[in-house]
């Protein structure tokens, strides 16, 4: 697995410049989000989705350039298992994803005098790591369209009105998305929600990995033995 690491942690060298750029925007999105609205938790949930929507860019240009050049196949080959490609990519951009949440609570903690404003941030981190979880997770079968987890920010687009009726609704599939999830997060704080965000993203989470394994298993058993 640390060889894993260190081939994506060179890769992300390689493109330190766009990687940087993409983490800026993030944090800048939240921080202008809140200072430029007169409800904090409202902005709050609107501009964590859009600084969400585009730190997701990191693991999937990272993923995207390794199958384009082929990597993946180099790592099949070398013999690593499933589950050291796929953790491994994971813990590589966890750091950026700590350090984007740590600037993210900052912001919010110094803008926002809401009782609610830790457990809003706690939920949070929730949804940026199942997000996170869903691009590495799937990447081995989404392969080069590793980005098509970011198409349910098009949700930002739906009316106002329809996607308040549809994300409130018990069974709207919406409401279970973690960009959905993550619109709520401007409204009162319940328990049912709270139980609703963390269940949702643990089932979720190990379905993306057990797509992810046995899509890797099935191309492994296919490959030579280790060299």
């Amino acid at each position: 697995m640390n060889n894993i690491i260190k081939s994506q942690m060179f890769i992300m060298k390689q493109q330190i410049i766009s990687l940087t750029a993409i983490f800026i925007v993030a944090v800048l999105t939240i921080i202008f989000g809140l200072r430029l609205g007169q409800d904090p938790a409202k902005m709050f949930s609107q501009s964590g989705t859009m600084a969400l929507f585009v730190i997701l860019f990191m693991p999937v240009s990272v993923i995207s350039y390794c199958y384009f050049e082929r990597i993946q196949v180099y790592e099949i080959m070398a013999g690593f298992r499933p589950h050291q490609i796929i953790l491994g990519r994971a813990i590589t951009f966890m750091p950026c994803l700590l350090i984007f949440l740590a600037a993210a609570a900052v912001t919010t903690i110094l803008s926002d005098c809401d009782p609610q404003v830790m457990t809003r941030l706690m939920l949070y981190s929730i949804l940026c790591l199942r997000a996170m979880f869903c691009v590495v997770f799937l990447s081995p079968f989404l392969q080069q369209g590793s980005f098509f987890p970011l198409f349910s920010a098009m949700l930002l687009m739906i009316d106002e009105t329809d996607r308040e009726a549809l994300l409130h609704s018990a069974h709207s599939p919406l409401s279970f998305l973690f960009v959905g999830q993550c619109m709520m997060l401007g409204d009162e704080i319940t328990e049912e929600f709270m139980v609703k965000v963390i269940v949702s993203a643990v089932v979720s989470c190990a379905i993306y990995y057990l797509i992810g394994y046995f899509t890797l298993k099935k191309k492994i058993g296919l490959e030579p033995a280790k060299l």
